[in-house]
């Protein structure tokens, strides 16, 4: 390969990276703005780790609830009420088709089957405000996907920095 080929191999690959990355960035941005809002109750878990800077390990009332055979399905459909608040109804390999009813796509970390992130990072020296959350408040699209925005109060009110 001439140096010339080798320099535009390169050229085409730095490009394919920062246009997929682009694409993600896309897709995450429009699910945060205009995702459905569904609030699920956390579960208590050890709120800090020193070794990993200012965060929260998270854990959901829900993911206590999933079956032992959730490994045979796909997405966890979720009942939401008045208020966004999220309880499980099913699992499923398939999208629902009643309006009523959320899709969350099921996570493996771990060996453990999860509908959410396991961990929320915020701005240092603020632990204290997040340490006794008792919801998460996230953009679910069309899909599935679920993105963690912010943790709530008890009042389903947004604590720290995105309480704008």
């Amino acid at each position: 390969m001439t140096l010339t080929l080798h320099r535009l191999a390169i050229a085409a690959a730095v490009l394919l990276v920062l246009a997929t990355a682009s694409v993600a960035i896309a897709q995450f941005e429009h699910t945060l703005k205009t995702g459905r809002v569904v609030n699920i109750a956390l579960a208590p878990l050890d709120p800090r780790s020193i070794m990993q800077g200012d965060y929260m390990a998270l854990a959901y009332a829900i993911d206590r609830e999933l079956p032992e055979d959730a490994a045979q399905y796909k997405y966890a459909w979720l009942n939401v009420d008045a208020g966004q608040q999220a309880s499980l109804h099913s699992l499923s390999n398939n999208l629902p088709q009643d309006p009523q009813l959320v899709a969350v796509l099921l996570r493996r970390r771990d060996g453990i089957f999860s509908i959410g992130p396991n961990a929320f990072f915020f701005a240092e020296g603020t632990g204290a405000l997040y340490e006794q959350a008792p919801y998460g408040q996230f953009r679910v699209d069309a899909g599935g996907k679920a993105l963690l925005v912010s943790l709530l109060d008890e009042n389903l009110q947004l604590l720290g920095e995105n309480n704008r």
